[in-house]
């Protein structure tokens, strides 16, 4: 016999030798407890979509993030490269005036 059938058996001893004030408490302890987790239930359920709610918006102020520091990476190449050439000329331009003393 499996352990179900144990149990099953053993469930139907019980209702049959219990009184019905007995089946009337094991009901409302039941009940109760359905009601205990079902409210667990849903209380964890709004956590995960509270959750879900915040992980989407910093996925949105990621992508904004990424956004102006790529933004961000392009405007200093382009000073870093006018730096270059600037350096450059003002190099020639040393050079121009060491040849004419």
């Amino acid at each position: 016999m499996s352990l179900l059938d144990d149990y099953n058996q053993s469930m139907d001893d019980d209702a049959q030798a219990a009184d019905p004030v007995d089946i009337s408490k094991k009901r409302a302890d039941l009940e109760r407890s359905i009601i205990i987790a079902d409210s667990d239930l849903k209380k964890l359920l709004r956590g995960k979509e509270a959750l879900e709610i915040d992980l989407r918006k910093l996925k949105k102020e990621e992508l904004r993030i990424r956004v102006e520091r790529d933004a961000l990476t392009e405007q200093l190449k382009k000073i870093e490269n006018e730096q270059r050439l600037l350096e450059e000329e003002l190099k020639g331009l040393r050079k121009k005036l060491k040849v004419l003393h």
